[in-house]
């Protein structure tokens, strides 16, 4: 299946790009395992690629029957995930895909998308790009935790040289985005932070190096951990992360929640960064970004300015209930891995290509 580009950059191409991208995350598992749940978090492969179909319909197809062909199964406000196993038969689900964006491309050339007021007339377009991205490193993600490889996933890690990176000079620095036509609602607006003086990681924390706080009893001494961290490991049984030891030594460690990050910080008497500290440092250059998402200390809240779009569910629901993760993983695509883009999960989540990078003050 193919697309034509359209203009380099554009939306047309960049509808093209996501669905290049969506398709080949699907090739990572045979279409008869698409029903499939790796766990109660995950909806299956399938649901994935009808929700993809569906909001592009919602939004870019107003009134379209083609966007009504499912109902409300692939509205995540109407199907709970236990019901989602049910999905369409590949061939179904292929065939929406292709008619939607062939519908949609077709109506872009004949007219322009709806527009949000303060918005560029573009912006819908590629948010729905985007928002297929997105849901292309779902579908990589579990494809590989159904196959029980999720370890496995991470490029090598660079060479530690120097060891950890130093801002000595606090400094106001830019923070978040006002790229309107790309960032989200949760990036923007861009501001200014004052940071202390700190150092960070210079990459992610090995396989290895995080097998020396398994080793040495990290997950059996309480001193290390939060009171929420250690009632959730006694709770869920945690003495290592999900998958171990299931990687060569020198990958970043992977699959661990924010709460064994934490844990893991405080042993090597450390700390994780801010997400300021965490994008002020890569604006500068971080290496090693983009192979595990890396947790950051800092709780999922709006900036000041914050304005929802272009629904509230995209973002609002989630803020002081989920902690912010950083610069993408091997799953990401490239578009995704900006230095402002923000992503979110809850401090016990695991299941997810992350892992941890310190830091601490100077």
């Amino acid at each position: 299946m193919s697309y034509p580009q359209g203009a380099r950059g554009g939306p047309a191409a960049q509808l093209a790009e996501a669905r290049a991208f969506l398709l080949k995350a699907t090739g990572r598992l045979p279409a008869e395992r698409w029903g499939e749940r790796p766990s109660p978090v995950y909806s299956p492969v399938g649901w994935h690629l009808g929700h993809v179909a569906a909001m592009q319909a919602r939004w870019l197809l107003p009134g379209d029957p083609a966007g009504e062909r499912f109902g409300g199964f692939f509205d995540p406000a109407l199907t709970a995930k236990p019901a989602r196993a049910e999905v369409p038969s590949p061939e179904q689900l292929r065939t929406w895909l292709a008619e939607v964006l062939e519908k949609v491309r077709e109506r872009l050339r004949t007219r322009p998308a709806q527009v949000i007021d303060g918005l560029p007339a573009d912006f819908l377009v590629r948010h729905l790009a985007q928002h297929e991205l997105q849901h292309g490193e779902h579908v990589q993600v579990i494809a590989v935790l159904l196959q029980g490889r999720l370890q496995r996933g991470a490029l090598l890690a660079e060479v530690r040289e120097p060891a950890r990176l130093e801002f000595p000079a606090g400094a106001a620095v830019s923070i978040g985005s006002d790229d309107a036509a790309e960032a989200y609602d949760n990036e923007r607006p861009a501001h200014r932070v004052r940071l202390e003086p700190f150092w960070i990681d210079a990459v992610p924390v090995t396989v290895c190096e995080f097998g020396d706080f398994v080793d040495a009893g990290g997950y059996r001494e309480e001193r290390f951990w939060t009171p929420e961290g250690w009632r959730w490991r006694i709770a869920k049984g945690v003495e290592m992360p999900l998958g171990w030891p299931d990687a060569p030594p020198d990958h970043p460690v992977s699959c661990i929640s924010w709460f064994e990050a934490d844990a893991y910080a405080r042993w090597r008497e450390a700390r994780l960064p801010t997400e300021a500290e965490w994008e002020a440092a890569r604006r500068a250059g971080l290496p090693g970004c983009g192979q595990v998402w890396e947790w950051t200390s800092s709780w999922f809240e709006p900036y000041e300015g914050f304005r929802p779009y272009p629904y509230d569910g995209y973002s609002t629901p989630w803020f002081g209930s989920h902690k912010v993760i950083r610069g993408g993983s091997w799953a990401t695509h490239p578009r995704l891995k900006r230095p402002s883009f923000r992503n979110w999960y809850e401090p016990g989540f695991r299941e997810i290509p992350a892992g941890v990078r310190c830091a601490g003050g100077l």
